[in-house]
């Protein structure tokens, strides 16, 4: 399964239950379906790339892990700081099949080492949230950069459910494709 990668999207404590800081309505709904992924890509050795929005949070007990909703937790995952490293940082950080990837803004490709370790995928599973935001930034950034993108689409929430069919129809303009997460356990190859 070489150059694919699964891209959790923001799955932390505070966007996904109700007493969280930021929110996100029903994003509680998909836990199990991004447990079952995260699940899916350890057993599989598929690499996992997780962003953690760092606006407005502490690391707890320093780790970025200890954000991220349990179920979507990275056991021994290498972090991806935000700003700029070596070039060969950066080739280490390729070999690393879990990574947490901070950022200060919506966009995961904002964090100034994410391009050149995405470089080289040839596919890419995104999920988490938020749809409008987030998500959307990371769908746009690998179809940008030619990367074949499946969103799976029972594995994300919007911060608005009025946006949503439009988003949809923004990823499919630029070509992402969909599928839900029973389709993607399924799969045989990818």
């Amino acid at each position: 399964m070489k150059g694919v990668i699964f891209f959790d999207i923001d799955t932390q404590y505070d966007f996904m239950h109700r007493d969280g800081k930021f929110y996100v309505q029903d994003a509680e709904k998909i836990i199990p379906n991004l447990g079952s992924i995260t699940q899916f890509a350890l057993i599989n050795n598929i690499p996992v790339f997780a962003s953690i929005d760092n606006n407005g949070f502490k690391k707890e007990d320093g780790e970025w892990n200890q954000l991220k909703i349990p179920e979507t937790r990275l056991r021994n995952a290498a972090i991806v700081p935000n700003k700029k490293l070596t070039n060969k940082k950066i080739m280490q950080l390729k070999k690393e099949d879990k990574l947490l990837i901070e950022k200060h803004e919506h966009n995961a490709f904002s964090n100034p080492n994410l391009k050149s370790i995405v470089n080289g995928t040839k596919k890419a599973y995104v999920y988490g949230v938020a749809t409008d935001y987030c998500v959307k930034e990371v769908v746009l950034e690998l179809r940008s950069m030619k990367v074949e993108t499946y969103v799976i689409k029972d594995a994300i929430k919007p911060v608005s459910k009025k946006t949503e069919n439009k988003h949809f129809a923004l990823f499919r303009k630029k070509g992402a494709k969909f599928l839900t997460t029973r389709q993607l356990l399924r799969k045989k190859e990818l």
